[in-house]
């Protein structure tokens, strides 16, 4: 049987997790046992109003495990009282469809509104939950809050937010956390602030909140290391999720205690696009939570006056040629958990084929270095005895250039090449063995110029600096229909809402996409139908050959951690680079969509036709959102 994943961007719990010891059932069903004792204690013999009787049910129903069984409970309880908020909350909790559940969650809104009356909200504010008959009401109010961020709806969920914490400061549901989420993604920095000054609290939630706003800031500060260095104690597992050492399993707990990874989890749900979108927050926080380097290595000696009379004195000189020199490492490598593209310096004898001596430094080795290692050659070869050989070849260049001297005062040449093929070959063997075979580049596809690809590095950082998706909810995705380019429609989904992912997906099946947006688990197996993405990330998830390209031409990047890389699928489990038609349909579906979604709302089903001007020619799109009922 195939093992199960999270799908993509799975659907969000609509209540929020509280604090509490983990493995206790939901805290909605404790609150229920406790107005039961209550109303046994304060009206034992009298008949309980419908309203009592509904709500009664739906205490049951969410401690209730079969999904259908709760539903038909929803349903009854509305059967006996249509005020009753709580049916419709869980039955917005069963229902996958973004248009249902803002439905069900502003019936259930309306109706905890008339259940309380309006007077109450005048005389209770302030004290709201502990009016315990408010109480589902506010889980509605909080749901629809959620519901209408999911849709990109923003400034609604925000307000919603903010008018539960002013019936309720005391905040018994944590609507504070979620709202510091929401201001973080939205860039509020000082409603942020004051929110953050209204609570004064050691949560795991807060403490990295704040860090993050100070740096946000001031930068890399004392007091923003010293906020981090707080934060992390309140919280060790935070820092894992927020790197990507470790991934969500797209699940919320119901419960989170404080200190452990649930409240990470919590945390990362709400903050984790937060943390991403601030340009180096990232980097700055594996900085200061890297393990600490070991000593660094000795500074090289280079050309000492005595270390070339011993030479002279104690070393033989024999007849022969060696080979050496130093290049960068084509592929990147995980070296104490940082990516790096360390250097690696070769001395080798060519006619028995020996590797003599070998460094590997993270910075482009010194003339210094150099000396050193082949004085390691000589002294302490890796096979053969001890000597000095009458040549040594090297690539013409200043740093060979600047040890000629020395090596004629111990009686050897140095003698530049342009070509080694011996070498070439040692090095490539090298290379695969240490780091794997070269990870392929975009401009080696067979179409792609150095023309089509710079365009697509520009579409692609005007994208990122548009931030689109801060402007589409979670699960929406645009038609696109183009005669330029065979096949479609396809369907564009704007990537960057939770954080884990940032880019563009064109899909080439609607029907494949709704399923991952149905399911909170997919099988491994199952075809995701992923055409092409643009996905963004840090220098290292980058070919290193697109790398030089890109810098020689100097093609934009956004970001320091906003490099497009670009995939396409022709299966599950095949993947290859885009071609060049790829790339430009990609490129378009950039230039147009941030406008695009500038101008219309994800509930509007108006078909938009647009002309984008390009090197190769204008192109034509149509876009439209895609509806729910599709």
């Amino acid at each position: 049987m195939a093992k199960k994943k999270p799908r993509p961007g799975g659907r969000r719990p609509h209540f929020r997790p509280t604090p509490s010891p983990e493995g206790l059932p939901d805290p909605r069903v404790m609150e229920g046992v406790i107005q039961q004792l209550n109303a046994q204690i304060q009206g034992l013999g009298e008949k309980p109003t419908p309203s009592a009787q509904a709500q009664s049910m739906m205490y049951r129903a969410f401690g209730e495990l079969d999904e259908k069984r709760r539903a038909r409970m929803a349903h009854d309880a509305l059967a006996i009282d249509p005020d009753c908020a709580d049916a419709f909350v869980l039955l917005a909790e069963l229902t996958s469809g973004r248009k249902q559940r803002l439905d069900l969650y502003e019936k259930g809104v309306a109706a905890g509104e008339r259940a309380i009356g309006r007077e109450a909200f005048a005389r209770n504010v302030g004290r709201f939950w502990g009016v315990v008959e408010t109480r589902p009401y506010m889980r509605a109010r909080l749901g629809l809050a959620i519901v209408l961020w999911e849709l990109a709806r923003r400034e609604e969920a925000v307000q919603h937010l903010q008018e539960l914490l002013r019936l309720n400061p005391q905040d018994n549901q944590g609507v504070r956390h979620t709202l510091a989420g929401y201001l973080l993604f939205l860039d509020r920095d000082e409603e942020l602030a004051r929110l953050l000054g209204k609570f004064d609290e050691d949560s795991a939630s807060w403490a990295y909140t704040r860090a993050l706003l100070t740096f946000r800031r001031e930068g890399d500060t004392i007091d923003a290391r010293r906020l981090l260095k707080t934060a992390r104690k309140s919280n060790t597992h935070v820092p894992d999720y927020l790197l990507g050492n470790k991934m969500p399993s797209g699940k919320q707990p119901n419960h989170y205690t404080r200190g452990a990874e649930s409240e990470a989890l919590v945390y990362i749900d709400h903050c984790l696009a937060g943390w991403k979108d601030t340009a180096g927050a990232v980097p700055w926080l594996w900085a200061n939570v890297k393990p600490k380097k070991k000593a660094e290595t000795p500074e090289p000696r280079g050309p000492l006056g005595f270390v070339k009379k011993w030479l002279t004195t104690h070393l033989p000189l024999e007849e022969g040629v060696w080979q050496a020199d130093f290049r960068r490492m084509p592929n990147w490598l995980r070296i104490g958990g940082e990516f790096v593209r360390p250097w690696i310096v070769l001395v080798t004898n060519p006619a028995h084929g020996y590797l003599l001596a070998h460094e590997m430094p993270l910075d482009q080795p010194p003339s210094a270095l150099l000396w050193d290692t082949i004085m390691k050659a000589m002294q302490h070869p890796a096979a053969g005895t001890p000597h000095r050989p009458t040549e040594i070849q090297v690539p013409p260049g200043e740093t060979w250039e600047a040890l000629t001297r020395h090596f004629e005062e111990v009686g050897v040449r140095l003698v530049a090449k342009p070509d080694l093929p011996d070498l070439d070959e040692v090095f490539a063997g090298l290379y695969e063995h240490v780091g794997g075979p070269p990870r392929p580049a975009q401009i080696d596809i067979a179409g792609v110029t150095p023309a089509l690809l710079g365009a697509f590095y520009d579409a692609a950082a005007l994208f990122f600096r548009r931030t689109p998706w801060k402007k589409v909810g979670h699960e929406g995705a645009l038609r696109v229909e183009c005669d330029t380019f065979p096949g479609g429609p396809w369907f564009a989904v704007v990537m960057g809402q939770a954080g884990m992912t940032t880019g563009l997906a064109l899909y080439d099946d609607l029907s494949g996409l709704q399923r991952v947006w149905r399911r909170d688990v997919i099988e491994d197996d199952e075809p995701i139908n992923v055409s092409t993405a643009l996905l963004y990330g840090e220098e290292w998830t980058m070919s290193v050959t697109d790398l030089d390209v890109a810098k020689h031409h100097g093609w934009p990047i956004a970001r320091e951690d906003a490099y497009p890389k670009v995939i396409h699928t022709d299966s599950a489990t095949e993947f290859r680079l885009a071609a060049a038609r790829e790339l430009n349909l990609l490129e378009a579906c950039l230039r147009a969509i941030p406008d695009f979604v500038d101008r219309r709302r994800q509930d509007d089903a108006t078909r938009e036709e647009v002309t984008i001007p390009m090197a190769s020619g204008p192109v034509n799109l149509a876009l439209s959102w895609v509806q729910e009922q599709e």
